[in-house]
């Protein structure tokens, strides 16, 4: 899959929460994006109404001789303190009395899934049935003989029409669907409104500015995570190389780290870190050292997520408050790009019982599952009708849900996506932490080893 060097095609569902007014006509904009490499055509969905008029049906009955089903997903069904957990637990308990098919879960840590998914497929090992799918590991997936194509057994299911544009660059490669994206997901930048009293700056050099000015106030402009790991590159740098007119891979999914723009937005960090306008920890620590100066007021904002109110202590009660917004992530000139992230489910190649595996995908597809769900993660549903009720009643919905769709990009897909990335991660915090490295130099030679090593 090629990246979509532009905004998110994504169904927006903005001031319908509290009423079901008659449906307007879906407005789209489509414009022509040209870049250095290519021309795409991009459609974008502006605004749709969504009018709520029915009852929804909940599942269909199902021949009680299919299953069971072995699910791989993160989530530790017995922590009653974490919503999503309990709400996965609760609809698979829904799940097997209605259909009576037996579902037999696992748990496989978040970053580990895609990982264990490939190595049990390439080796022959024993497959789940349905696994939880991030949208950035499907082409490696489908790569490793992992994935099932599920176009045919979705086709007619009464949910597949109802998804909106973005779903599909999450899970469908080149015209066959891999798995089904149950809400939209991405970075954010959130800023304290008392430390920006001209407000939050937007480019490059306005970052610059601002971090001379708090610097002498003993703050740091702000504080994220880009340290050794892939997700570093996914959540920080990526949407940075893409701004800049950079990329990380090619059309056959090849590294492509060591451009000119690249090497520029590199420089700049440099220039960050040199100055103390944002702490080492950024480029030594884990996720949560990537946020704690935040958290305990040294820096006066933080690179965190969609679903950061889940995880950053302190946050939610802050933007409640109205001390703390959503910034605009740093413009170089193409755009105030932030990570987007499909979630949702997959039935692998090596599925005993892939009719039952459609059944739960049948079943969790309902607006009402995918409503909570949903919200629970601080995601956007995939499916319009999901986007309505008082969950999302709120100013950081609103926000989130501009953000993703004006401003989210999807990262460029790899046959060898975390083995590249994880590459990449490394070269980034050692030119981070050797001021004197050759930017240019090390950037050619991670991409070297990555290509002869994989392709």
């Amino acid at each position: 899959m090629k990246r979509i060097s532009a905004v998110l095609s994504m169904l927006i569902v903005l001031g319908l929460l509290a009423a079901c007014a008659p449906a307007e006509p879906e407005v789209v904009e489509v414009t022509r994006v040209v870049t250095e490499k290519e021309e795409v055509e991009v459609t974008k969905v502006v605004r749709e109404e969504v009018e709520v008029t029915k009852e929804v049906e909940v599942v269909k009955e199902v021949e009680k001789e299919l299953g069971p089903i072995t699910m791989w997903a993160r989530y530790d069904l017995t922590d009653e303190e974490d919503p999503p957990a309990v709400t996965l637990r609760q609809a698979i308990e829904t799940f097997e009395s209605t259909t009576g098919i037996e579902v037999e879960y696992e748990q496989v840590a978040w970053d580990q899934i895609a990982t264990k998914l490939a190595v049990q497929a390439q080796s022959g090992g024993d497959m789940p049935d349905v696994v939880e799918a991030s949208s950035q590991h499907v082409l490696a997936l489908i790569n490793a003989g992992a994935l099932k194509d599920i176009s045919g057994m979705v086709e007619g299911a009464p949910w597949i029409d109802e998804l909106n544009p973005s779903e599909a660059q999450s899970c469908v490669v080149d015209g066959a669907r891999y798995c089904v994206a149950a809400d939209i997901r991405g970075g954010a930048w959130y800023y304290n409104n008392a430390s920006f009293p001209d407000g939050w700056p937007t480019t490059p050099e306005g970052w610059l500015e601002e971090g001379e000015r708090l610097k002498g106030e003993d703050t740091y402009l702000t504080t994220f995570f880009a340290g050794r790991q892939y997700g570093a590159v996914e959540l920080t740098w990526g949407p940075w190389f893409y701004s800049n007119g950079g990329s990380l891979f090619d059309e056959e999914g090849k590294p492509d780290w060591a451009s000119a723009e690249n090497v520029e937005v590199i420089e700049w960090a440099r220039d960050l870190l040199a100055n103390g306008y944002v702490p080492e920890t950024c480029f030594t620590g884990d996720f949560t050292a990537g946020e704690t100066p935040w958290v305990d007021g040294s820096a006066a904002s933080v690179r965190g997520g969609s679903w950061s109110y889940l995880f950053i202590p302190g946050l939610q009660e802050k933007i409640e408050n109205d001390e703390t917004d959503l910034g605009l992530a740093p413009n170089f000139g193409d755009g105030n790009y932030v990570f987007l992230v499909g979630e949702g489910w997959a039935i692998t190649e090596g599925s005993e019982h892939p009719e039952a595996g459609i059944a739960w995908l049948n079943f969790f597809m309902n607006p009402q599952i995918l409503s909570q769900w949903a919200s629970q993660h601080y995601g956007i549903p995939t499916i319009g009708e999901a986007f309505v009720g008082s969950e999302f009643d709120s100013e950081f919905y609103d926000a989130t849900a501009d953000n993703l769709a004006n401003n989210g990009i999807f990262i460029e897909s790899s046959p060898f996506y975390v083995e590249s990335l994880s590459k990449l991660a490394e070269t980034l915090q050692e030119l981070m932490l050797n001021p004197d490295q050759d930017i240019m130099g090390a950037l050619e030679g991670a991409e070297e080893e990555i290509i002869n090593r994989y392709f």
